[in-house]
């Protein structure tokens, strides 16, 4: 399979710009699917998706966590599956895989959020 794309010009918080491979794709779960452009990071083992996103298309969030770990920082995951569909521009094919393993990357305002009532908890 070969994967065509485009690099796309995006501004970053720091007014700076940088061009980022992106592509289209259909993420899909138990309940629905959304089309997103997707980041294409050639080092990465596995596709990561936020929480939020994963609950909307319905993909399964319960399960044992585990922490990804990157450069400066790491994140919970839950470990679930998806369909996704690279979507071929014009005269291209798309192609569609099924059960594709990808992490959940649950929301780091979720965890703030547990910490700060089990801080005040502790004292009050």
């Amino acid at each position: 399979m070969t994967l065509t794309y485009r690099f796309k010009k995006e501004k970053l918080e720091s007014g700076s710009y940088v061009s980022r491979p992106r592509i289209l794709v259909e993420l899909g779960g138990k309940e629905s699917t959304i089309t997103i452009p997707a980041l294409i990071d050639s080092g990465c083992d596995i596709t990561v998706i936020p929480e939020g996103i994963a609950r909307a298309i319905g993909l399964n969030i319960k399960g044992k966590k585990d922490k990804l770990y990157a450069y400066r920082e790491s994140n919970e995951v839950v470990q679930s599956k998806a369909t996704i569909t690279f979507l071929g521009k014009e005269y291209r094919q798309s192609v569609k895989l099924n059960n594709v393993p990808v992490l959940i990357a649950l929301s780091k305002e979720k965890e703030k959020e547990e910490e700060d009532n089990a801080w005040s908890g502790r004292y009050f």
